[in-house]
């Protein structure tokens, strides 16, 4: 029982942290459109569905070497955008 609750919480986990993550930046973009959060956000929602294809076909990580690497590189457009807005916010200031 303990151990079906913690790889529950381990699935569950990442799932609701990108999904709080994308609130925030749409709140952020609501106030700012700025085109940096737009390309977080994109990013974002493709890394989402890169981690909903994985929990739902555990498989393709056997099949499609190359899975892994787009998933990080949709994480890297994520980091390089939002690193991005947070240049482009603070040279406003």
């Amino acid at each position: 029982m303990e151990n079906s609750l913690i790889q529950m919480l381990q699935q569950i986990a990442p799932v609701l942290i990108v999904l709080l993550t994308l609130a925030a930046m749409v709140i952020l973009w609501r106030k700012h459109r700025s085109v940096w959060l737009i390309v977080a956000i994109i990013a974002d929602l493709v890394g989402l569905a890169f981690r909903g294809i994985l929990l739902a076909t555990p498989e393709i990580v056997r099949d499609q070497p190359s899975f892994f690497a787009l998933w990080t590189l949709s994480a890297l457009t994520f980091a390089i955008a939002l690193l991005g807005y947070a240049i482009e916010t603070a040279q406003r200031r």
